[in-house]
């Protein structure tokens, strides 16, 4: 009779296997999304012990595996964490086939997964993943529609499929996936005002926010929706990291430098937190921008602690500048060599230090402190180190040349002075259309950007098309992508 007691409580198990989102898996999910995975964890574990039929606290345990990779990006990590992912989905594919987490909690786990691979280079498992976390969603919507986590998911995804280049759209549509960065907008901030007015929902809003920021800074680039989100974002409470990494990147490139560093500055750090040094580095380089004197303190703290190998170059290539600035040209040459030695060079800023070291010559110092000025929005500043300080000596290289009448240009634009601007675009496009240099693809994209506000879509279809005719390497991914963008939002006008 034991043995058969047994076997009865283990199938009565199997068949009430649920998902139930209660108060400790919500606090839980807060406690990660605030990156207080030890806290997080420990909740976790007393409701598996409570409640062992609940599989949310499976679903929740890979958000953890999911931050931990993403920003820590730890090669340790990685090779410990990846056998989670098919042990968590076969439990979760157990669960209540009924419930509207059933689709989703799969469909997220293969979409985490996804952004993991892809962080760590393995392409093709990531389309696999992203593949099977779109249908998922889809066959959930149809199931659930008023499911608000999932229109979350599908936002981003509607948003990252829309700017996929033209050379991998066979891909796409052999898939059977498709969508606009415009609906993935839309879905994203429903899913913000629902989770703003819905308790219910209201546990999703710092991670959409999060993903908005990502969308509308990287792909949309609308900006009276991205002044609406800065607004929305400056004025939330609390001391979320994510949120503060999303505020600070938008003050960043709106041309809020002291915001942004205030913000960062501001920010204190816990020891109940996962550790976000990329925090670190971009309080170093919103510094830099402002030619602060202690900008290296915060860029070596990200060196000396980041275990992953993004951005690494980068790091060294600004720590580089610093040197410069400060007059030790040896020091300099010391950081550059290193930009060769050290990271990988994935991302288009890596990409671009990585040229700056092969190259092997020491930046013009009028021009390298005009452009982070420039980059803090600065642009009185620049513009007099340009005009007022600088003269034609100063300026003799192809380099140095492209970069003086893109830099004009880009400053006049950034300034609110488009029309002041175009010329120099124009000069840079005709005087680099050789060029391996990046100046004349991004002026190329700016004057397309300059034309769509000023609702001349044929100008602007004509220069986002001929984005990619040029043959920079630097930014060659970012400049590409947001031409496409470009195209997409213009498709039709």
């Amino acid at each position: 009779m034991r043995y058969i007691s047994v076997i009865f409580i283990f199938l009565s198990l199997q068949s009430f296997a649920a998902f139930d989102f209660n108060t400790n898996c919500r606090t839980a999910y807060e406690d990660i999304v605030n990156l207080k995975f030890k806290a997080a964890k420990s909740i976790l574990d007393s409701e598996k012990k409570e409640n062992p039929v609940n599989d949310i606290p499976v679903f929740l345990d890979n958000y953890v595996d999911f931050f931990t990779l993403i920003i820590g990006e730890d090669p340790n990590d990685f090779s410990t964490l990846q056998k989670n992912k098919d042990l968590r989905l076969r439990q979760l594919e157990k669960g209540d086939s009924k419930s509207p987490w059933f689709l989703y909690s799969q469909a997220e786990v293969n979409l985490q997964w996804a952004f993991v691979h892809v962080k760590f280079g393995e392409y093709l498992v990531a389309v696999s993943e992203i593949n099977k976390a779109y249908k998922l969603l889809e066959d959930n919507q149809s199931k659930h529609p008023g499911f608000l986590p999932n229109m979350k998911s599908m936002g981003l995804l509607h948003a990252i499929i829309g700017t996929v280049p033209e050379n991998y759209k066979w891909a796409v549509n052999m898939m059977g996936i498709g969508g606009t960065i415009k609906q993935g907008v839309k879905e994203l901030n429903t899913v913000v005002a629902q989770s703003q007015t819905n308790s219910e929902y209201n546990y999703l809003l710092t991670e959409s926010l999060f993903l908005l920021s990502f969308v509308e800074l990287n792909l949309s680039k609308d900006k009276d929706n991205i002044e609406k989100l800065y607004t929305t974002l400056k004025y939330l409470p609390g001391n979320n990291p994510l949120l503060t990494f999303a505020k600070a990147s938008i003050a960043i490139k709106t041309s809020r430098n002291n915001d942004a560093i205030s913000f960062l500055e501001k920010r204190y750090e816990s020891d109940e937190e996962y550790p976000f040094y990329y925090l670190d580095l971009l309080t170093g380089e919103a510094k830099l921008n402002r030619l602060d004197m202690d900008a290296d303190v915060y860029i070596k703290k990200y060196i000396d602690n980041f275990k992953g190998a993004s951005y690494i170059k980068t790091a060294y290539q600004k720590l580089a500048w610093f040197t410069l600035l400060i007059g030790d040209t040896e020091a300099y040459k010391k950081n550059i060599n290193l930009v060769s030695a050290k990271g990988n060079d994935i991302a288009d800023e890596d990409k671009q230090a990585q040229k700056e070291a092969d190259e092997g010559v020491i930046p013009n110092l009028k021009l390298l402190k005009a452009r982070l000025l420039f980059d803090g929005g600065y642009y009185l500043q620049a513009l007099t180190i340009l005009v007022k300080e600088g003269n034609a000596k100063d300026f003799t290289t192809e380099k140095d040349q492209l970069e003086f009448t893109y830099r004009l240009g880009r400053i006049y634009h950034s300034w609110g002075k488009a029309d002041d601007a175009i010329p120099y675009y124009e000069m840079t496009i005709e005087k680099g259309a050789k060029s391996t240099y990046y100046f004349s693809a991004n002026a190329s994209l700016n004057l397309g950007l300059i034309y769509e506000e000023k609702k001349d879509y044929k100008k602007a279809r004509k220069y986002f098309e001929l984005c990619p005719s040029f043959k920079n390497k630097e930014y060659r991914n970012s400049i590409g992508q947001k031409a496409k963008a470009g195209l997409n939002r213009i498709e039709g006008k």
